[in-house]
């Protein structure tokens, strides 16, 4: 006894030293102010206490009473209401009488059958997934503000509309959310700042996932999701895929996460809609679209209603590695990191014919045009160029070392644009294919081209002949990739890691890891890089080069945890932008290649856009909605047209969508190129394609000369495999996929044809 008493004595100045020192942290902790920055910051703010109180919309199943919403806007298309008590709102459309409500519609909502969680997560204004950071191996929850005991504090009006906060009491999550109405639209804002957590973190948010959401019984109607160059889902009774739903990442995975395997095309556009009857919308993902997901459910998955909504990402999951090795690892979200920046979605209301896929897409280039800086295209002539591709040389795998394979020197280049010139080609834009020293995928350096193509002083000579014909000339370019060490580029100390800290890497199809380089890496020399090609004579520059391999600039959006030249995902959108911004500067020409739209304002042309749909089991058929938005504003082409599987079909696809047609041309055999690292096309030797070129070239011409500049105003399937494009000159062009001809009155469309009725042929 005596020896521990002693004990005690003799530890009692450590214990008063310890106790004060803990009575220090506790009183610092509960005074101190920690805020948690959207992109960097170290720690979340802690939600307070959340007091329990009863749900107003707990306890039945029904939706909100109409007589409870109370006018807070109008605007000379719309007329706000909001329920204080539940947060939801009703708009009315004043030209239709159209009542839009934040919910399902209450006409069918006595026919809808599902029920449990389901049932709360249809009539609530909110739904949230958490993660609980405080429980070992705890698994992400999905709930909604009836289900969490939810509240509505802070409610007040802003100019518009409304602000409030959803207060979930059950996981202590508070998010302040602002709606309002302006012109011909709807807006809602999460406002990241004032979100507030406990020791449940936020991992995603679906604001208002039912706004609009519609039965399927005796509605003509349809969901737009942006799929490829869009697709539409039409309402049915019940779905073919009851298990699954549409759900995409706008502009693409961040594989610096971990990043779900899809088959789907890259969201390329912010954007998705429904058309009910009469009626429709198109929702623009207008603040923090890059951290969005898209997602659409067809009737009979989740309910009977058909619904499409825009998912705010917070956290995502990654592979947190357990050994040096880096073989195994186990997934995670980081705690201490949230994803930042207000989520501001647009509900544009349409009514008419344009609540149609086509009139989606013009309210979009009207969005475009006045908020975005796009400005309508300017013809130089009415021909329209031939986009042609020449491929300069890659380098293929040698029994001791690489070997070069020389496609196209300058001399041979020139030999190739007189032969088409010669054969009646009026107009052509030119773009230099792997002309860098050692070919295409030798990627760092972008210049001096290759001493065995004519190296620099070489191609100036060509960029002289072709101006003398009147043709500009850009030049392809990847700032991606970096292989060569180029810049003092070294993939410890310059490359992309992802959130564990492992470098990144693109595999090529020999299985050599090519790393991908920091975008701020890349900013230090790219405007010298600019004045490098400038020196040359070039009009322009092709960022991804014109063809799909190894990402490029506009392509890939991918948070890098660099420490040195790190970048979140939102700012590797503003540098990619910032790029072709000061390409723009410069240069009279800017190509992109399979480009997102954050980068295509600044664009003049854009190589291989997309043109079809991923055919996913509940979507129907794909529509042009990016081709109806874009044209009139830049020019584009899809696939090369001697790198097509089916010849005739892509050429009625291009005449469908307005697109021009694009070659890419070696002067030597296609076979040369079987062996190397990147550059594998069907058939690119220019003597094999030259007649056919040409061919295709006037017959594009035919169809296209007079509206380059002009906006399609609509586009509608006539019948089974036969389309129309309408322009706004009244110029419209039918095509005809089918086996058999189609016949309307005076029109008459082979099988497998098409056929044009110009404005004064009206």
């Amino acid at each position: 006894m005596s020896r521990i008493v002693g004990t005690i004595r003799a530890r009692i100045p450590q214990t008063i030293v310890m106790s004060l020192f803990l009575a220090v942290l506790i009183y610092l902790a509960m005074t101190t102010d920690i805020r948690w920055s959207s992109e960097g910051a170290t720690a979340p703010p802690l939600a307070a206490t959340i007091e329990a109180v009863q749900n107003p919309m707990s306890g039945h199943e029904e939706l909100p009473s109409e007589g409870q919403f109370e006018q807070v806007a109008e605007t000379h298309t719309l007329v706000l209401r909001v329920d204080p008590g539940s947060g939801h709102f009703m708009v009315t459309d004043k030209r239709s009488g159209n009542l839009w409500h934040s919910y399902p519609n209450p006409e069918h909502w006595k026919d809808e059958t599902i029920g449990g969680i389901w049932k709360d997560h249809l009539r609530s204004p909110v739904m949230i997934q958490t993660l609980d950071f405080t429980r070992h191996n705890a698994r992400p929850e999905l709930t909604n503000w009836i289900s969490a005991n939810g509240a509505i504090r802070d409610y007040e009006p802003i100019e518009g509309g409304v602000r409030l906060t959803y207060a979930f009491t059950d996981v202590q999550v508070s998010i302040p959310v602002e709606i309002r109405i302006q012109d011909d639209y709807i807006e809602t804002k999460i406002v990241n700042e004032g979100i507030q957590e406990a020791r449940n973190g936020l991992l995603s948010v679906r604001l208002f996932p039912f706004f609009g959401a519609e039965h399927s019984i005796g509605q003509d109607g349809y969901l737009f999701i942006p799929d490829g160059s869009g697709a539409i889902m039409n309402f049915s009774k019940s779905s073919r895929n009851k298990m699954n739903l549409y759900k995409e990442p706008i502009y693409g995975p961040d594989f610096a996460y971990r990043a779900d395997e899809s088959s789907r095309h890259t969201v390329r556009m912010p954007v998705f809609g429904m058309k009910s009857g009469d009626n429709g919308f198109l929702s623009v993902v207008e603040g923090g679209e890059e951290y969005a997901d898209i997602i659409a459910s067809p009737a009979g998955v989740y309910s009977l209603y058909n619904w499409i909504g825009a998912e705010m990402r917070y956290r995502s999951p990654y592979e947190q590695v357990t050994n040096r090795h880096r073989e195994t690892s186990y997934l995670a979200y980081d705690e201490e990191r949230r994803f930042g920046s207000d989520r501001v979605v647009r509900y544009y209301v349409l009514t008419g014919e344009q609540s149609t896929y086509a009139g989606m897409a013009s309210r979009y280039r009207q969005y475009l045009m006045e908020e975005q800086g796009y400005e309508r295209l300017v013809p130089e002539q009415r021909s329209i160029p031939l986009q042609v591709s020449l491929i300069g040389g890659d380098r293929e795998e040698g029994l001791f070392m690489d070997a070069y394979v020389p496609m196209t020197t300058s001399s041979q280049a020139m030999e190739i644009v007189n032969t088409l010139y010669g054969m009646g080609v009026e107009r052509m834009s030119i773009n230099l294919l792997g002309w860098q020293k050692d070919g295409f995928t030798s990627f760092g350096d972008v210049l001096p081209v290759d001493s065995r193509l004519g190296g620099n002083e070489g191609i100036r000579h060509f960029v002289d002949f072709a101006h003398s014909l009147g043709f500009p000339v850009s030049y392809g370019v990847n700032y991606v990739l970096n292989n060569t060490g180029a810049h003092g580029f070294s993939s410890r100390h310059s490359a992309m890691r992802d959130m564990s800290g492992t470098i990144m890497n693109f595999e090529d199809w020999y299985g050599n890891d090519l790393p991908m380089a920091s975008l701020r890496f890349v900013e230090r020399y790219f405007d010298e890089d600019l004045q490098e090609i400038s020196k040359l004579g070039f009009d322009g520059m092709t960022f991804g080069h014109g063809y799909g391999y190894g990402g490029g600039v506009g392509q890939w959006l991918i948070s890098d945890f660099n420490t040195r030249y790190g970048s979140s995902r939102s700012e590797a959108k503003a540098l990619q932008a910032q790029f072709y911004r000061q390409a723009a500067e410069r240069f009279s020409t800017v190509n992109a290649s399979y480009s997102a739209q954050y980068v295509n304002a600044y664009a003049d042309h854009i190589f291989g856009m997309v043109d079809d749909y991923s055919y996913d089991l509940f979507s129907d058929r794909a529509v042009p909605f990016m081709q109806i938005a874009l044209h009139g504003l830049l020019t584009y082409s899809s696939r090369y047209v001697n790198d097509r599987g089916e010849y005739q079909e892509q050429f009625l696809r291009d005449l469908e969508y307005g697109a021009l047609p694009s070659f890419a041309f070696t002067h030597e055999p296609t076979h040369r190129m079987n062996d190397s690292y990147s550059l594998r096309m069907f058939s690119t030797q220019y003597e094999d394609w030259a007649e056919k070129a040409v061919q295709q070239y006037q017959a594009y011409n035919e169809a296209q000369r007079d509206l380059q500049d002009r906006f399609i105003v609509n586009h509608r399937a006539l019948a089974n495999d036969v389309f129309e494009t309408t322009y706004e000159n009244g110029t419209r062009i039918v095509v005809n996929y089918g086996s058999t001809p189609y016949s309307v009155g005076t029109m008459h469309v082979e099988a497998r044809g098409y056929f044009i009725v110009k404005e004064s042929e009206q």
